[in-house]
């Protein structure tokens, strides 16, 4: 049997820009505030649109924050990482 070709190098990947997830973070947690909003709406509690403003606003900063933390750690751990072991590569080197 003989050996099999080198794979081609895959391309490099351009890293995410950390705005970008932040602002990510910012929209899922508006979202979910929206839904939490809409969930005490239906069970009675009558806050009207200050408390929409309130949730929207509070959430959302939250997941900016969430996101703008695991952000930086996963790209500190793409750094230091060699490429082979980059996270979300499957397989292991043969």
């Amino acid at each position: 049997m003989g050996k099999k070709p080198a794979p081609a190098a895959a391309p490099s990947k351009r890293p995410t820009s950390r705005p970008l997830i932040v602002l990510s973070g910012v929209l899922l947690g508006a979202i979910w505030g929206t839904v939490m909003w809409v969930i005490f709406e239906l069970a009675g509690r009558d806050s009207g649109v200050r408390g929409w403003i309130y949730l929207v606003f509070t959430l959302a900063m939250m997941g900016g924050g969430v996101a703008a933390f695991f952000g930086l750690r996963e790209s500190r751990a793409a750094k230091a990482a060699p490429p082979e072991a980059a996270p979300g590569r499957r397989g292991r080197k043969r």
